[in-house]
This record gives structure tokens, sequence and C-alpha cells, in this order.
């Protein structure tokens, strides 16, 4: 197959790292995060926070334009792509330490809300765990909503809500609801979200629409996430039929992994050496966003380290704690401002080796890896190629 592309369309393939590319193809599916509910002061620090990225910034004039607070790290299921999956024999997942504790406070969420209110734009209440597992999850909403943020988060849904419980969310603050359901049949839909229950997704967001259509409500924007895999890609047309039906109001598809998140972790691939200095970072994330976790302790992205974060010894390259620290002075510190010299220009880790001890030494969007190798996707393997069921109807890897 040739592909043919416009000046315009070969000038930005040409000027624009892949790795950029792919994080401004994802914010499509978020643009609502970005544009809605804007102030002059939140367009100011964006369009501040875009120019120093442009520039590659070191020390920034804006403050995150995006937020993602950990709120919790529990989840209620085993997803086998996730930290939380049954270990089987991988060490790395048997490392995973979670326990009923790991709940930011009000207390603790409300000074990070002070301080980012009428700077940045959006916050995100989650990263490893699903949000509905924290008591306090539709306050914590409340609270951002009425600083000036917009409010997301990303859940399986596979809770038993009440009615009364459906309204409360609906009615708390949220902005931007993002559900996963990866399919219409239980049988498939429980290979990969291991102890989910559809029936219970589904009646939730049957409700969730219903009441925000009888309420005459915009929010929360509700959208669907549909990961695919070779045996639920033959419901997909049916499922956005469905969706259509309820109410939702986006559909966003892609391929999923078969493989874990801990095989994407620093030693467990080969690093070939850094990518080349391009025009543009070849990441966003130092420049315009940041990930708080339900302890204070700060990283730079959600999609890399995933599984060193809840070990027993921890990740040992976070950037600082907003318990202790200020959400500002983290943000420019000498540390962060190394990550931006990283990425702005991978070639510097040959001439200074403190950037190996860095976060995102190693990252496959700043280094060239063979990671590509091993990471098995869905659009090219089955599910069963993989894994195995065992005795207790549980997905087993077949090789670790």
């Amino acid at each position: 197959m040739h592909w043919f592309f416009t000046p315009a369309q070969a000038l930005y393939i040409r000027l624009v790292p892949y790795s950029i590319r792919e994080t401004i193809r994802d914010a499509g599916r978020r643009k609502g995060w970005l544009i809605e509910n804007l102030s002059l002061k939140k367009v100011l620090n964006m369009g501040v926070g875009v120019i120093q990225f442009a520039l590659k910034s070191e020390r920034m004039l804006s403050w995150p334009v995006i937020v993602k607070i950990d709120i919790s790290p529990l989840c209620n299921l085993k997803c086998t792509f996730c930290v939380h999956a049954t270990p089987n024999g991988d060490p790395a997942l048997e490392e995973q330490g979670f326990r009923p504790g790991q709940k930011m406070t009000l207390e603790q969420y409300r000074s990070i809300i002070d301080q980012i209110a009428g700077r940045s734009t959006a916050v995100s209440l989650y990263y490893l765990g699903d949000p509905l597992v924290h008591p306090d999850l539709d306050e914590m909403c409340r609270i951002a909503q009425e600083a000036g943020l917009n409010v997301h988060i990303s859940t399986n849904f596979s809770f038993l809500l009440t009615d009364e419980r459906v309204r409360q969310l609906v009615n708390s603050g949220l902005t931007h609801l993002t559900v996963c359901v990866d399919g219409l049949d239980q049988q498939k839909y429980q290979l990969t979200r291991v102890g989910g229950r559809l029936d219970w997704v589904l009646s939730n967001l049957r409700r969730v629409c219903h009441y925000k259509r009888e309420q005459g409500r915009i929010y929360p924007k509700v959208e669907v996430q549909y990961i695919k895999f070779q045996h639920n890609l033959q419901e997909l047309e049916e499922a956005q039929r469905l969706f259509a039906e309820i109410g939702v109001d986006q559909v966003s598809h892609f391929w999923g992994k078969l493989s874990n998140m801990t095989e994407v972790e620093p030693g467990r691939y080969a690093i070939l050496g850094s990518k080349k200095n391009q025009r543009l970072p070849q990441c966003s994330w130092p420049h315009l966003a940041m990930l708080i976790k339900y302890n204070g302790d700060v990283i730079p992205c959600c999609q890399y380290r995933q599984s060193s974060q809840y070990t027993a010894t921890g990740d040992r390259t976070r950037l600082g704690n907003v318990f202790e620290t200020s959400v500002w002075d983290i943000w420019n510190s000498p540390q962060y401002q190394q990550l931006r010299r990283l990425v702005s220009n991978p070639k510097v880790v040959e001439s200074e080796s403190e950037m190996k001890k860095s976060f995102c030494y190693g990252c496959p969007m700043v280094f060239n890896t063979n990671l590509g190798e091993q990471t098995v996707y869905a659009n090219t393997q089955e599910f069963e190629e993989l894994y195995t069921i065992n005795e207790k109807g549980v997905p087993v890897r077949r090789h670790v």
C-alpha cells in the first residue's frame, strides 16, 4: 500500500517526532479537558506552556496544564495487562504492594487543588487504581469543580451502584467520565477484565446517561473506551450502536496489549541508545503535566515505570513530595529541569551520566530500545496464544 501526504502533512511528519504525534492524537480524545470551561488565566497558562515546550525551556513560567492525582492506587479487578494482575509466577507482579489505607485524605487533596486553582486546566483523579474505590471521590470532584478545574476519572465501572449512588456521581461536579467496556459478552469480557461484571457496567452506564438526560445536564461528558482484542473485535459495531442508543457522548476504540505493564520496566528490555535530537522535545509530559501519587510523591508521567511505584522498595526516581514542598517548587526543581533537558536533547545523556539515574532514562519515548520486539499487541496475536484458563477460571500467562 502506498501512502501520499500533502506538503503540510509531510512537513508535520518531518518536524514532529513520532512520540509527540502520538501524544497529539491521544489529546484528541481528551480535548474536552482542555477547551471546555476555559478562563483567560488558564488560556494564558496553557499558551505559555506550549511555547516553552516548543522552545525546549527547562525552567517553566507556566504551571502544569493537566495534573493527574492518584487519589488511590487500589482496584477491584485484576486485569491481565495491569499491575493488579494475578502474579502467576511473575516476580514483578508478586512485588506489588497494595494496602487498604492507600488513600489520599481530603485535607491533602484540598492542599493540592488550592495551589493549582486558576492556573491548571484539569485534574484527572486516577493512575493505577479505580477512583470509585475512594469513599471521598464525590467530594473531591466537587472541590476541583468549585476551583474551576475540569475533573476526569476513568473507571472499569464494575461496581454494584444504587440509583442514589449514580445520582450522586452525576451531581458531584465530575466533568468527564471514561467507562471501560471491552465487549458485550461476559465470557469474553472477563478474559482481560478479570473479576469484572459486564451487567453491572452496562447498568451503571445506562443509568448515568438516563439521569443526565432527565436532569438536562451537560456534564459529566461520558466517553466509552473499548479496548480491542481478537476475541471482542466482532462485537465492536454492535457495541457502538448500543452506546449511541444509551446516549454516551463519545466512543474511543484502540488495540490493547496482551503483555503486562511490568514488562515496560527498566531492566526487562535493552536500551540501544538515545534518540536523535529533534526540533521539538521527544515527550510533552515534563513541560505540560504532572502526576501526584496518593502519598504526595511526584513523578512526571503515567506511562513509564508503572510497576515500580508500589513495590516494597518503591521508585527511587521521584521528583519530590507535595506534602513536604509546594507544587511550584517541585515543578521547577533541578530534578524536573533535568528531565526537560533530557527529553529535549536525548544525546545529553552521553555527557551527563547523572541522567541515567533519572525517571526518564530508558523510556521508549526518548531512547531507542528493543521493547517493540517484546511487547505483544492484540492486533497481531490472539489472547489464547499467551494465556490459558486455570481450574478457577482465572487467566494464566503461558510464559512469563
